[in-house]
């Protein structure tokens, strides 16, 4: 019996399963009984696989670890932190964004980090940049950096964030995402546009969930989640992942309190005592509307 060697699972090409270990990367088929038990390895999977032909580096995966966390959209497990890019201008600061980003993260228990881009086109006395500000007030890891690339503290924060991570990049169009992920990695995008080119796909058919080396750590590329559908997420888990919340919710009235027009509600306690930053909290009582039309539709 060959002993098992736990692995990360990188990227899935087809029926092939790209698992790193110790410096090396091995293409992998999945065992039978896990794909009739329907346990399909996704990226960031952590498996016990066996070396079939070590010259060759080529494996078998025997068995896939529980999950911590994962994402839907790309499918990707076992993530450390989401660095939610977010823009002040052009286009200008949209918190509502932000904060649905913000609270689909919590809700999957993933640690976020907030990089807002673009500061060299605005004053740092702006009311948007004072908004972003707040996030950093609160306790959220927080990163500043210009819309013009440039090796200076700031990039070294974001360099030193993900260093050792699982990390996710997600955020809305025109955040500059693409740049500030083609300033960490020179030219990822056309490594994968390669792996397509090199597999006959076109770049449209060419899965994006992937993770690449950085840092000693790990670097993933979303798309977002552009029409916002909380997959299996309810109103009342959007409350309860808020982090913002937890400190003040053990003390409401009601264990189900979902923070709007309850009484004796701690949360709104602390929003007229100006604890909790009122555009904060109306993006919240819009996301919850906007969830609860959903689950009347659906």
């Amino acid at each position: 019996m060959f002993k098992l060697k736990l692995g990360i699972v990188l990227k899935i090409l087809s029926e092939f399963v790209y698992v790193f270990f110790e410096n090396t990367i091995y293409i992998c088929n999945t065992k039978g009984n896990l794909r009739h038990n329907k346990e399909i390895p996704i990226t960031g999977d952590q498996v016990f696989f066996e070396i079939i032909n070590k010259d060759k580096n080529q494996g078998m995966i025997q068995k896939i670890n529980p999950r911590k966390n994962q994402l839907y959209r790309p499918k990707i497990a076992n993530i450390d932190q989401a660095i939610i890019v977010t823009s002040l201008r052009e286009p200008n600061f949209n918190t509502l964004t932000l904060n649905k980003y913000l609270f689909f993260i919590e809700t999957l228990s993933i640690e976020p980090v907030l990089l807002f881009t673009k500061t060299d086109l605005l004053n740092k006395d702006d009311k948007d940049y004072l908004k972003a500000l707040e996030y950093f007030k609160l306790g959220y890891k927080t990163i500043f950096i210009s819309n013009v690339f440039k090796v200076d503290e700031d990039f070294h924060s974001l360099e030193e964030v993900v260093k050792d991570k699982v990390s996710v990049f997600t955020g809305q169009t025109g955040a500059g995402k693409s740049t500030t992920l083609n300033n960490l990695i020179p030219n990822l995008f056309e490594k994968t546009q390669e792996i397509s080119k090199s597999l006959n796909r076109g770049k449209h058919t060419t899965t994006k969930n992937e993770l690449f080396h950085y840092n000693s750590g790990l670097i993933a590329d979303s798309p977002g989640f552009s029409s916002f559908q909380l997959k299996d997420i309810s109103p009342i888990d959007i409350t309860n992942g808020i982090r913002l919340f937890k400190n003040y919710r053990m003390k409401c009235k009601f264990n189900n309190c979902i923070h709007i027009n309850t009484p004796k509600c701690e949360v709104i306690k602390q929003l007229e005592l100006n604890n909790i930053p009122k555009f904060i909290y109306n993006d919240y009582v819009k996301v919850q509307n906007e969830l609860k039309d959903s689950f009347k539709k659906g």
